[in-house]
C-alpha cells in the first residue's frame, strides 16, 4: 500500500508537469502605471493576483483630483460631483452614481486597501485602462483637460456680459476664547451687468449661536447710474453720490487686475483638474495650507495696485470716514447719555474705577504696541511666514467644484467646503464654509433699473443716522418713565 501510494503521488507530480503553466496566474507582483502619460510613484502600487491587474482605488482617484473620503466602517467615497463611487467592503458592493455596479468587490484588501480591477474601470465614464504585453506595467488614461491654463483663460474669455446668481452660504465659526459657536446662513439672489456696471442684490442672513439667540436681517441693494440704494429694515437709503462712484471705481479696479488675476490663478493649478464630459466641463480645485500662503502672498502685491485706483478721488475715502465719524457720534451720544443716568451708581466705586480704568489704559497701551509690531511686519516687511507662523494658520479642508457649459464656457454651477483654523497661544479659531450656487440668464439681463418709488422714497445716510437716533432716545424715554 505504502509503494502504491508513492506511485500515485509520483503521477500527479509528472501530470502536473506534463500540462503547459500560465506564470502570470501563478505569481503576484506589482506594477509601474501612468495616469495620462506621467509615472505615478509611492508605496500603493497596482498588482498582478489571479490573471487581474488591480487597482489601489483611494491613490488613483487622489491623482486624478476627485473627492476621497473614508468612514469608519471603512467604505469609500470618491467623487467629482459629475461621477460618484461609493465602494462597500462590508456590503461586497460597488455603486457608481446611486446604481449598483455589476462588479465584484472587495477583490482584495492587500496591504490594509481596497482595488479594482483594470476591466472595472474601464467602464467608468471618462476612464480607460491599458495593461502592456508583458504585465509589467499598466498605462491609464482619463478625460481630464491637460492644459489647464490654456483652459482658464478660454473661460476667463467667454462672451458672457450678464447672469443671475443664486448663492447660498453656511458659515459656522467656533473660538476658545469665548467658547462660543456662532452659524451664520446666507442666500443671495443677484442680478448683474459688467458693462456698463451695474446690480440688484436681495440677501438674506440668519445667524444663531450657542447661546440660542437668533437674528435675521433681509437686505435689498441697487447699483446702477441712478445711485447706490441699499434698504435696511424698511427704509430706503441712496448712498451720496460719491460712494457709488467710489463702487464703480472697485470694478473699474476689478477690471484693470483682471489680468494678473488670470495670472496668480495660472499659478496654482497644481490642485486644478478639468474633466471633459459630453455637454459640461467639471473644475475640481484643491488647496493645501503651502499654497493658500503663497497664493495670499502673491494676491497682497495685487491688492496693492488696487488701492491707488481707489485713493484718486478723495472724496470717497473721506465718504467711508465720514459715515464712520457720524456712526461713531452717535454711540458716543448714547454711551454718554448712559452714563449720565448711572452716575450716583458710579460714585461710590470711584476709586476701583479708576484702578481699573489705570490698568485698561495699560493693557491698551501694550495692544497699541503690539499692533503697532504686527502693522510693521505685514506692511513694512512684509514678513507673511511670520505672521501665518504667529496666527498658526491651517487650511484642514478646500474642495470646490464648478461646471461649466461645454459650448459658451458659461459657469453653471459651484459647490463646495473649506475649513480653516487658526491658533494662537491656547487660543483656537475654527470657521468651516460649505458653499452653492447656480447661475443663469446668460447675457439675457438686458436692464436694471431702481424703482421709482424707492429713488422717490430714499433718505440720506445722515437722515438715516438721524432717524436712528431719535428712536433710541424716545426708547430710552420710555425706559426712563
Amino acid at each position: 500500500m505504502k509503494k502504491l501510494a508513492t506511485w500515485a503521488l509520483a503521477f500527479i507530480l509528472l501530470l502536473s508537469f506534463a500540462f503547459p503553466q500560465d506564470t502570470a496566474s501563478a505569481q503576484s507582483y506589482a506594477l509601474n502605471w501612468t495616469i495620462d502619460d506621467v509615472e505615478v510613484t509611492g508605496n500603493d502600487q497596482p498588482f498582478l493576483f489571479n490573471d487581474k491587474v488591480l487597482i489601489p482605488i483611494e491613490k488613483l482617484f487622489e491623482e486624478v483630483g476627485f473627492k476621497v473620503s473614508k468612514d469608519e466602517s471603512g467604505k469609500v467615497h470618491v467623487t467629482n460631483n459629475h461621477l460618484t463611487i461609493d465602494f462597500d467592503a462590508a456590503a461586497g458592493e460597488i455603486k457608481v452614481n446611486g446604481e449598483k455596479a455589476n462588479a465584484e468587490f472587495p477583490l482584495t484588501d492587500r496591504n490594509g486597501g481596497n482595488y479594482i480591477s483594470t476591466e472595472f474601470l474601464a467602464q467608468l465614464e471618462g476612464f480607460s485602462a491599458k495593461v502592456a504585453a508583458d504585465h509589467q506595467s499598466v498605462a491609464i488614461q482619463t478625460n481630464r483637460v491637460l492644459d489647464v491654463p490654456a483652459f482658464l483663460e478660454k473661460a476667463m474669455d467667454a462672451n458672457l456680459n450678464s447672469q443671475s446668481a443664486n448663492l447660498t452660504i453656511d458659515l459656522e465659526m467656533a473660538s476658545s476664547l469665548d467658547e462660543e459657536t456662532m452659524k451664520m446662513l446666507m442666500a443671495i439672489q443677484s442680478d448683474d451687468i459688467l458693462d456698463p456696471f451695474s446690480s440688484h442684490s436681495i440677501s438674506t442672513m440668519s445667524m444663531t449661536d450657542s447661546e440660542g439667540f437668533a437674528f435675521e436681517e433681509v437686505s435689498e441693494t441697487y447699483i446702477t447710474e441712478d445711485g447706490f440704494f441699499q434698504k435696511m429694515g424698511d427704509t430706503w437709503i441712496k448712498y451720496d453720490d460719491e460712494m457709488a462712484e467710489f463702487m464703480q471705481q472697485i470694478t473699474s479696479a476689478q477690471e484693470m487686475l483682471l489680468p494678473q488675476l488670470e495670472e496668480l490663478q495660472q499659478k496654482f493649478t497644481t490642485g486644478i483638474n478639468i474633466y471633459e464630459y459630453d455637454d459640461v466641463y467639471v473644475m475640481t480645485q484643491s488647496l493645501t495650507t503651502d499654497e493658500l500662503k503663497e497664493m495670499l502672498k502673491e494676491a497682497s502685491s495685487l491688492f496693492s495696485e488696487l488701492l491707488p485706483v481707489m485713493g484718486t478721488e478723495e472724496v470717497s475715502i473721506e465718504v467711508i470716514a465720514t459715515e464712520a465719524e457720524e456712526i461713531e457720534e452717535v454711540t458716543l451720544e448714547n454711551e454718554v447719555t448712559e452714563e449720565v443716568t448711572a452716575e450716583e451708581a458710579k460714585e461710590e466705586t470711584v476709586v476701583e474705577a479708576v484702578d481699573d480704568e489705570t490698568t485698561t489704559e495699560e493693557n491698551t497701551n501694550e495692544a497699541t504696541e503690539e499692533e503697532a509690531v504686527i502693522d510693521e511686519v505685514i506692511f513694512e516687511e512684509g514678513d507673511f511666514d511670520a505672521i501665518f507662523d504667529s496666527l498658526g494658520l491651517q487650511l484642514e479642508e478646500f474642495y470646490f467644484v464648478s461646471n461649466y457649459d461645454k459650448e459658451t464656457l458659461f459657469p453653471l454651477d459651484l459647490s463646495g467646503n473649506a475649513h480653516i483654523t487658526m491658533a494662537m497661544g491656547e487660543d483656537s479659531f475654527s470657521m468651516k464654509m460649505i458653499l452653492s450656487g447656480a447661475f443663469s440668464n446668460f447675457n439675457a439681463v438686458e436692464e436694471i433699473k431702481v424703482p421709482e418709488e424707492v429713488i422717490q422714497n430714499a433718505i440720506t445716510m445722515e437722515e438715516y443716522f438721524e432717524q436712528l437716533e431719535a428712536e433710541f432716545e424716545a426708547e430710552f424715554e420710555y425706559e426712563a418713565e
